[in-house]
């Protein structure tokens, strides 16, 4: 298994539960990726994985079938929308479930609410055909084609008559998949649209839940993880079209049956043998386009703000495509919360998250410690963290004077967590262009992750299961999931 962040953490699990001999590899001094958290002062926070869609439902079946349970605790929360363009500020509270959050949606965009119920109808219709959406159900996944696999969201939303500000509010969760409405296919932004609509909620201690029930697996289910270490490319393929001997940049060797890949497909690409990087599949490498990335910045709150967790989204302009762009118009995801500090200390805190462009700011190089003494880029980041902060105190001016900087990182912090590009959602959704999942060239190869299916956590593990099923078949599949009590 190459790489450990949500996706390999999932797929190592369900391999060893098959009763499979597990290597983990993660070049990463600490696995966990997105889901890593850091400490400040005594107070934890979250690197990506903020909150998440179906936590009451299929992230729980999936923590369920991994054995995390400790990881199954989440809180609803509401989430306000907010677009600065119009002037719009819709909430919707937590609980709402789906069809209360098109009421809402409704309630707000009166002239719009025919057009809505059509989106929202197609949302709902795409969630019910979604394959793996309820693993409990075993009968083997249909993977038909559906017009809301060849229509972007934009052309839909345009079809449909829905105004530019319904639109942007709408298609407001475009933000958690980082694809653009104007290439993305209808089918993909449902997906995840439906989960975040209908059962938004923060995992309670974000990822630290998931990796600490992880390593308690791992050591049970005798799972070798190897941090700090990482694949060598592989030179050839025997006669067969599989490759058997790994080669680590440890200078060790591993005989291998089966090799998965959570990991960037670009780098998956370059470790790859020479051969098996057929023209076609060069091609594929060679088109793919990264989701957006966003500008961290993390913030304490007195202990006498006035705070209700919940997550505000803030929109400085209505066109989400400009927006997942970069470089213009931007979005900033505010998660307001409360936790206990190391000493048990309930802590009011914000983490902010705001849309901007892989690799920025240009120039600023790529070796981390050298960024740490760059004055340039030290500015950069006190800069974007008071932009941010300003935003926030315009649209809820009870935190103004209340709100202290405790950390920030840019798109090349994600970088150093997720390389090679730092990309939230890793290669974009473009509507028509196939996303590597599943089998690759080398017969005992397999790519997972970066949320072919589903975006997000739930989507990478998501898509984890789908590949240990087909890697797997559909006898050993059938024999994990039941063994987790799930059906």
């Amino acid at each position: 298994m190459v790489g450990s962040g949500a996706g390999g953490i999932a797929l190592s699990l369900l391999l060893a539960r098959a009763g499979r001999s597990v290597t983990l590899l993660e070049i990463q001094p600490e696995i966990g990726g997105y889901l890593r958290r850091f400490t400040r002062c005594g107070v934890r926070f979250d690197t990506g994985y903020h909150f998440s869609g179906g936590c009451t439902n299929v992230m729980d079946q999936i923590m369920q079938v991994l054995g995390l349970d400790e990881a199954r605790a989440a809180d609803p929360i509401g989430n306000r929308i907010v677009l600065q363009k119009t002037g719009d500020d819709i909430l919707i509270p937590p609980r709402s479930t789906f069809r209360g959050t098109e009421e809402v949606m409704c309630s707000h965009f009166k002239n719009d609410s025919a057009a809505l119920h059509e989106i929202f109808d197609a949302v709902n219709s795409v969630w019910r055909d979604t394959p793996m959406r309820d693993l409990s159900d075993l009968t083997p996944p249909q993977m038909d084609i559906s017009s809301y696999d060849i229509r972007t969201v934009r052309d839909f939303c345009a079809s449909a008559g829905l105004g530019e500000a319904a639109a942007a509010a709408a298609g407001s969760f475009a933000m958690c998949h980082g694809s653009l409405p104007c290439e993305a296919s209808m089918s993909f932004h449902a997906r995840v649209g439906f989960a975040i609509f209908d059962d938004l909620a923060r995992p309670v201690g974000g990822g630290d839940p998931i990796i600490a029930a992880f390593r308690r697996q791992a050591g049970r289910l005798g799972i070798d993880i190897r941090t700090g270490t990482t694949l060598l490319p592989f030179t050839e393929t025997d006669s067969d079209g599989e490759c058997h001997t790994a080669r680590l940049s440890d200078g060790s060797c591993l005989d291998v049956d089966q090799v998965f890949f959570t990991i960037h497909p670009r780098t998956v690409g370059s470790l790859l043998p020479e051969k098996a990087v057929t023209p076609p599949l060069e091609r594929r490498l060679r088109r793919l386009r990264e989701s957006t990335s966003f500008f961290c910045a993390y913030y304490f709150l007195d202990d006498d703000a006035p705070v209700t967790p919940g997550l505000i989204s803030y929109f400085s302009d209505n066109d989400l495509d400009a927006i997942l762009r970069g470089g213009g118009p931007y979005s900033t995801g505010y998660l307001l919360g409360r936790e206990p500090d190391a000493g048990g200390k309930m802590r009011s805190t914000v983490a902010a998250f705001r849309t901007m462009a892989p690799g920025t700011p240009a120039g600023a190089g790529n070796d981390r410690a050298a960024r740490r003494t760059d004055s340039a880029y030290r500015e950069f980041k006190e800069r974007l963290s008071q932009e941010i902060a300003d935003d926030l105190v315009r649209i809820a001016p009870e935190l103004a004077g209340h709100l202290k900087v405790a950390e920030s990182g840019t798109p090349l912090t994600c970088r150093d967590y997720d390389p090679p590009t730092g990309s939230a959602y890793g290669v974009r959704n473009v509507c028509g262009q196939s996303r590597l999942c599943g089998r690759l060239p080398v017969r005992n190869f397999f790519i997972a992750g970066h949320g072919a299916l589903v975006p997000g956590v739930m989507g990478t593990m998501l898509t984890s299961f789908t590949v240990f099923r087909q890697a797997a078949g559909e006898e050993l599949y059938r024999k994990v999931i039941r063994a987790s009590g799930l059906c």
